[in-house]
């Protein structure tokens, strides 16, 4: 067995050599180890500020006045996996909860008074609450090296839309009835058709089409007052819902005692939580491990499941050094993390995984939140459109002079300017998961995080 591993990795050395490793000069937030007392953590380090460490202790050599060094090295305890997909969860109804308030508030806005009464005064809410989020693992090109082939390209998977666009509203009306109340200024005037038993006589009408060709067109219609009515649901939105958004996802992603995440300084920058399962997941590894080999090709489908399983051997602190190339540097201050780059890279691919794996392979698994800032049209979904249009509830009339009865029949207006969707200009918060290699750059994120938990992890 050891003359097996001996000759694995002399290949993988004399692979490497032919090879130059890509240029990783530029990471700063890494990924450093997983330790596994006081409790399961993961732990991150910014290059950037142990150099700015490193710097400091030797200015203050000699000095009379030391200045305190600031710390380069964040903890984090890793939270389950399932609770990561619970704040996942909580991402989506924040999400939902903002879209569907939005169109219901436009929607109300425009067919006040008749809306208010039928929808304010009553409660035709479903409730429902936004679909368990869908675990995904998120690999991308930008992720890793242009060199690197054969890793497969998986998106980000949060679904922030409504699961159904039905007829009812999922919110409460409470949730956007606020400050609104009936509305006296009249919007159009109703044409009307006479009929001789089922023999139409003529029609009073005016010009504006509507989607029902066999109602009498409005006499009048004031569409100016339909464009302005609904302008105003939009700041509404913008100006109430979307700070009320932001604080449901502020409330989703906040510290717990079961949850622990770590936020970066950066406005765009992802917040971050090392997650992990209860039950170990060899066969996972394994499986990821045979598939690298097979991306990879000679002389890594022969030497990658044994160069991963260097972790079920040896001193956990001692496994990623054991694993160097001839000649390379366990250090900071070189360009390049530690180990067989192209392996490490494809441990991006290695699923969540109980905390004792993560050490002993050197990895970890990653829950990530970011903000986007948006410029778009809800609901963004194409077949989604359809159900969230803009349409004046009118009605014309049908007269029947025989016997002077009159009868309303439906005249939907359609403003067309919000065919495609209600604008939206803001942030929405996406979500994933990532894996990662000891060493490597963290995702979305740049710096140092505000904070981190060291009062319990260390």
């Amino acid at each position: 067995m050891k003359r097996l591993a001996l000759l694995a990795f002399l290949a993988l050395g004399a692979q490497a050599l032919a090879e130059d490793a890509p240029d990783y000069s530029g990471r700063d937030a890494i990924y450093s180890q997983t330790v596994l007392t006081p409790l399961p953590n993961a732990r991150f380090m910014s290059i950037t500020a142990k150099n700015e460490y490193k710097k400091c202790l030797a200015d203050n050599k000699g000095s009379s006045t030391p200045r305190t060094c600031t710390n380069y090295e964040f903890t984090a305890p890793l939270s389950s996996l399932d609770e990561s997909v619970r704040v996942a969860t909580d991402l989506r109804e924040a999400w939902q909860r903002f879209e569907d308030r939005y169109y219901q508030r436009a929607n109300l806005e425009l067919n006040n008074p008749s809306s208010w009464f039928s929808s304010c005064l009553l409660n035709f809410s479903t409730g429902s609450k936004a679909q368990k989020a869908v675990w995904t693992l998120n690999s991308e090109p930008w992720m890793y090296p242009k060199e690197i082939k054969g890793l497969p390209t998986v998106l980000p998977d949060d679904r922030l839309r409504l699961d159904s666009y039905g007829l009812f509203p999922k919110v409460r009306n409470g949730d956007y009835c606020d400050g609104v109340s009936p509305r006296l200024d009249f919007m159009y005037l109703a044409g009307t058709c006479n009929y001789l038993g089922a023999v139409r006589l003529f029609c009073i009408e005016g010009t504006q089409n509507t989607l029902n060709p066999a109602a009498p067109r409005p006499l009048w219609f004031r569409y100016d007052l339909a464009l302005q009515r609904i302008q105003g649901a939009i700041e509404h939105a913008h100006k109430v819902y979307l700070p009320e958004y932001v604080a449901d996802v502020t409330k989703a992603l906040a510290p717990t005692v079961k949850w622990w995440p770590l936020m970066w300084t950066g406005l765009d920058d992802a917040v971050v939580a090392p997650v992990m399962t209860l039950k170990p997941d060899m066969n996972g590894v394994l499986d990821e491990a045979r598939k690298a080999g097979n991306a990879l090709g000679s002389p890594f489908q022969a030497t990658a499941q044994p160069y991963y399983l260097q972790g079920l051997s040896g001193p956990p602190a001692q496994l990623l050094r054991v694993h160097q190339l001839p000649g390379g540097k366990d250090d900071l201050d070189v360009n390049n993390p530690p180990g067989v780059w192209k392996l490490e890279e494809f441990k991006r691919r290695f699923p969540p995984n109980a905390a004792p794996l993560y050490e002993r392979f050197g990895y970890v698994h990653l829950f990530q939140a970011w903000n986007e800032m948006v410029t778009t049209l809800l609901p963004e979904t194409v077949s989604a459109k359809a159900a969230r249009q803009m349409i004046y509830q009118a009605t014309g009339i049908y007269y029947y002079v025989h016997d002077s009865t009159a009868i309303p029949v439906p005249a939907p207006i359609l403003i067309s300017e919000y065919a495609a969707g209600l604008p939206y200009a803001g942030p929405k918060t996406h979500f994933t998961w990532v894996s990662l290699p000891e060493g490597y750059p963290v995702p979305r994120v740049q710096g140092r995080p505000v904070l981190d938990y060291g009062s319990v992890t260390k």
